[in-house]
């Protein structure tokens, strides 16, 4: 008989039942990080203000264009009710391609705080991932109990981002996109 498997590693958590003081510094702390890698990947002084809001348009442009009204917008999407089983995950690695591999990994990482029943990591039209993703679990204390838990761990070297699956409401999509059309005709907004 082979030996029973040894079992997983508990996950490395920045979010250990910390005051609200240092919740604060983990958060800026998170920030200034990401700050910190977008500066080094940006193009040397000399080379303009040009190619960095070049660099910055094309990064965010796939994330904004579905907001602004762009290709999705004549598209009328139906409510979809929270469910109290799922869990949305982001703050995922946007190069790593998906793969059953992928998936795998974070069902083992989410299923530290219950049974998993599935994952369902979102890709765009070009099978690249999204960064984001939404894991069910079998009952709701097990997805409360992940968000509590799991929230700020590590998960391919970045802390993730947890909370309970809210739903999609087309109203408050409109009135979102109807504020930001009123602020842009004030002119606001560059």
């Amino acid at each position: 008989r082979a030996p029973a498997a040894p079992p997983p590693p508990p996950p490395l958590c920045l979010a250990e039942e910390a005051p609200r003081g240092e919740k604060m510094a983990r958060t800026t702390f998170f920030l200034l990080l990401l700050l910190a890698s977008a500066a080094a990947a940006a193009p040397p002084r000399s080379a303009g203000v040009a190619p960095l809001r070049a660099t910055l348009g094309t990064s965010l442009r796939g994330f904004l264009t579905p907001l602004r009204g762009g290709e999705d917008a004549a598209v009328e999407k139906a409510a979809i009710p929270p469910n109290p089983r799922k869990v949305y995950i982001g703050n995922l690695n946007r190069a790593t391609p998906l793969s059953s591999e992928v998936t795998d990994d974070l069902r083992s990482f989410m299923g530290a705080a219950g049974t998993v029943v599935s994952v369902d990591l979102k890709s765009s039209r070009d099978g690249r991932s999204k960064g984001f993703g939404l894991v069910e679990y079998e009952k709701d204390e097990e997805a409360s109990n992940a968000v509590a838990t799991l929230s700020g761990c590590l998960f391919g070297n970045r802390p993730v981002i947890l909370r309970l699956d809210r739903g999609f409401d087309p109203e408050h999509f409109k009135k979102v996109n109807e504020r930001r059309e009123a602020y842009k005709a004030a002119g606001g907004g560059g």
